[in-house]
């Protein structure tokens, strides 16, 4: 069966001399696999659009026995020169895409993530973001994809957490309460700056985090919560150069 369908390229590499395997995040079915036979040399077919930070349409179908699919031709959306120019940019933006690469999206959420990393290479392309952009980035996927807690509200009494006071994080239920309703049940301690910072990536989207300025600490705490969080819910951790499932 033919699709044609809008990606972004996430990672490409060699399979025989002349031919590539290709992985993208499709806008309809999630991150996903397909090899572009003669892809290193045809410009007909792919010109210029098999790199990875490039918004493609592709055309593509399955092997006669229907065990892989195979990239017939695409034709180049959007390719990002700001970012592959700018090797801060560049690193930025591939912080991103490897955390898309890993992790395990559902095809009801795919449109959501593919708009949302859309819009991310966007910001990273037209302006200088913050290092701390890609946490964001991994923060809000997170949140798409259902792992969501509720910032605004203590989980136990319902009452409103902004306000100066510290609140509690149980990151293995993701659930957020006052300090009056913990009592010492084993959440995690998180400051009330922390708590409007993520409940504002939450209800905002990329174009809008650039223009944040956190203290250092409020950085170094929403970091590692949603880092353990991630790695509890969503089963990924950063490792090296890349990220790991556990």
């Amino acid at each position: 069966m033919e699709l044609t369908e809008k990606v972004l390229i996430l990672k490409t590499g060699k399979f025989k001399e002349n031919d590539l395997w290709v992985r993208f995040l499709s806008a309809t079915r999630g991150v996903q696999n397909a090899f572009a036979f003669g892809g290193s040399r045809s410009r007909k077919r792919f010109g210029g659009c098999l790199e990875p930070f490039s918004q493609v349409l592709f055309k593509t179908g399955t092997n006669k026995t229907g065990t892989y699919q195979v990239l017939q031709e695409g034709s180049l959306i959007k390719g990002y020169p700001e970012i592959r120019s700018d090797l801060r940019k560049m690193g930025l933006a591939a912080n991103c895409l490897k955390f898309i690469e890993s992790a395990v999206i559902e095809r009801e959420g795919s449109r959501r993530i593919f708009d949302l990393l859309t819009e991310t290479l966007d910001v990273i392309e037209e302006s200088a973001p913050d290092d701390f952009f890609p946490l964001f980035f991994r923060a809000k996927v997170a949140f798409e994809e259902g792992y969501n807690p509720d910032f605004t509200i203590c989980s136990k009494c319902g009452k409103p957490l902004f306000s100066s006071r510290p609140v509690i994080f149980d990151v293995e239920k993701g659930l957020v309460s006052c300090s009056d309703c913990d009592k010492g049940r084993g959440g995690e301690l998180v400051s009330a700056g922390t708590v409007r910072t993520l409940a504002w990536i939450q209800d905002t989207g990329p174009s809008n985090w650039t223009s944040l300025k956190l203290p250092t600490e409020i950085r170094q705490e929403c970091f590692s919560i949603m880092d353990r969080f991630m790695a509890y819910h969503m089963g990924l951790v950063w490792e090296g150069h890349s990220y790991k499932k556990i």
